[in-house]
């Protein structure tokens, strides 16, 4: 039995700063790929990254797309205005007295490029 995940279960969250790099969160996400113990290949091809896409990649025979965008799940702190500062940055969003909202926040994951024909 395989006790690896698989590769589309494999997601990265990268910063911004990051994100705004598609190289630099192929990088990420083929390091996290690495780390679960895939043998991954990026494939010099080009891709459509104003649509989130930041590269294709061979996984042990099989290619994937690594895609980029808003798609994990995370907890936004909302803060009465005048309250935020830097000093609330730190702030815990499971605290139950701060009122927070589900929002998505960045996420790199990759997708089966299924052959045609």
């Amino acid at each position: 039995m395989e006790h690896r995940p698989d590769p589309i279960q494999i997601i990265t969250r990268p910063s911004t700063s990051v994100a705004e790099d598609r190289i630099q969160a192929l990088g990420a996400w083929v390091h996290a790929a690495r780390r679960a113990g895939w043998r991954v290949d990026p494939v010099d091809q080009p891709v459509d990254w104003p649509a989130g896409e930041c590269g294709l990649v061979d996984i042990e025979g099989l290619r994937y797309l690594l895609r980029i965008g808003l798609r994990g799940r995370t907890r936004a702190v909302l803060l009465p205005a005048g309250q935020a500062g830097p000093g609330t940055a730190g702030l815990p969003a499971q605290d139950r007295a701060i009122a927070s909202r589900p929002v998505l926040q960045l996420t790199t994951w990759a997708e089966p490029v299924l052959a045609e024909g």
